[in-house]
């Protein structure tokens, strides 16, 4: 009887093997594949731009794929992504858009009808990334890209760049999801990564650096290079990238550019009577990566002044970007609210009522210590004969 048991399984499982399909395959030749979308508003005419950037299939002629751009108007959202449809005769397949564009206007007013719409779309990813646009509109930063030798597809090169975000430690990608988890949360507000169009050599490019701030659903301003860092130190969302440090030794001030190799931040309320501290306290492993000068900053004296400056200079950029999102933003990105909560739920009950009032006038302590693990290659700074 077990050995019958065992053969009827066996049978089933082969069968399946054999005989089952894709139940939602499609012909590719039926479909035209997105791979990325940018969304404006038209404040005159009440109408949403949607532009799509559509893989074109390599032909005979062409070595590799490129990227196609289609664009319609709408009452609605995604009004335009059907109008769209019957520009290019063909149903439009989603599972490999990498990225979706929002123009600061959508950013500020009406962020939640596109993110309603996605949601609730059964063919959008929820992987997929979200980016303001810092231009006048989100379109022209597809319109305004022709670098196909360094990718046929400008979506996919956004997406690449937002991959190498631990590498870089400028902005704070979000995925769809993990956008819509963190406006719903209690207490908390998200952000989203920024993009501009910046001039090489002649050429416009892209350029993802910044975040854009958000209170509740709406957008309420922006965060540069150097605050996003002090940002990512402070939500322990360092992984790499580089830090530059002006020293000072025998009275010559020079700048020193860090590597970042390794990050470790914790965070946690104080409450000591009636009175409310957020303790950050942050270690960082570096490493020498250039020294723009002669000064010896290998040496152990050098190392010494190198890590102090280092230190302040972090702790300096964590308390700059506090104290601005507290003042000019009012918004909890930091995720303080879910540390007290998550520590003193009893003292999050009582101050969760005036949240706003009491971030706003928070105090913090920030401790930061950098160790100095290694100098590259070189053991001492390149000096010149005189």
């Amino acid at each position: 009887m077990m050995k019958k048991n065992k053969l009827l399984i066996f049978m089933i499982a082969l069968s399946l093997l054999l005989f089952s399909g894709c139940w939602n395959y499609k012909d590719i030749d039926e479909m035209r594949l997105v791979a990325g979308m940018a969304l404006d508003y038209d404040e005159k005419g009440k109408e949403y731009i949607t532009t799509i950037e559509i893989i074109n299939p390599a032909s005979e002629k062409e070595a590799q794929m490129h990227g196609e751009l289609y664009q319609s108007r709408g009452k609605l959202p995604f009004d335009g992504v059907r109008d769209i449809i019957t520009k290019t005769g063909r149903k439009l397949y989603w599972a490999h858009a990498k990225t979706i564009i929002i123009s600061q206007d959508i950013a500020k007013k009406r962020i939640i009808p596109i993110l309603d719409y996605i949601y609730r779309d059964a063919e959008f990813r929820e992987d997929m990334r979200l980016i303001v646009s810092k231009e006048k509109t989100a379109r022209e930063i597809l319109e305004s890209y022709h670098e196909k030798d360094v990718h046929p597809i400008i979506s996919f090169h956004l997406d690449d760049a937002i991959e190498s975000e631990n590498n870089i430690a400028k902005y704070h990608c979000a995925q769809i999801w993990k956008f819509i988890k963190d406006l719903y949360s209690e207490g908390i507000s998200p952000t989203l990564p920024t993009i501009r169009n910046i001039v090489v050599e002649g050429k416009i490019q892209p350029y993802i650096g910044g975040l854009t701030v958000f209170k509740g659903d709406k957008a309420v301003g922006w965060l540069d290079e150097v605050e996003a860092q002090g940002f990512l130190w402070t939500i322990d969302h360092i992984y790499g990238g580089l830090v530059v440090v002006e020293s000072t030794m025998n009275k010559k001030a020079t700048r020193i550019t860090l590597e970042i190799l390794k990050n470790n931040t914790k965070v946690k309320p104080i409450y000591i009577e009636g009175k409310l501290t957020m303790k950050i306290d942050a270690e960082t492993d570096v490493m020498i990566g250039e020294i723009g000068g002669t000064q010896d900053f290998i040496g152990k004296e050098g190392r010494t002044i190198l890590k102090k400056d280092a230190e302040k200079q972090i702790k300096q950029q964590i308390e700059n970007v506090i104290k601005k999102v507290q003042k000019d933003y009012d918004s909890d990105i930091f995720k303080f609210s879910k540390s007290i909560k998550k520590e003193m739920p009893n003292v999050w009950k009582k101050i969760k009522p005036d949240w706003d009032k009491v971030f706003k006038d928070l105090k913090t302590e920030v401790n930061v210590v950098v160790n100095i693990k290694g100098s590259a290659l070189k053991s001492k700074p390149i000096r010149v004969a005189k």
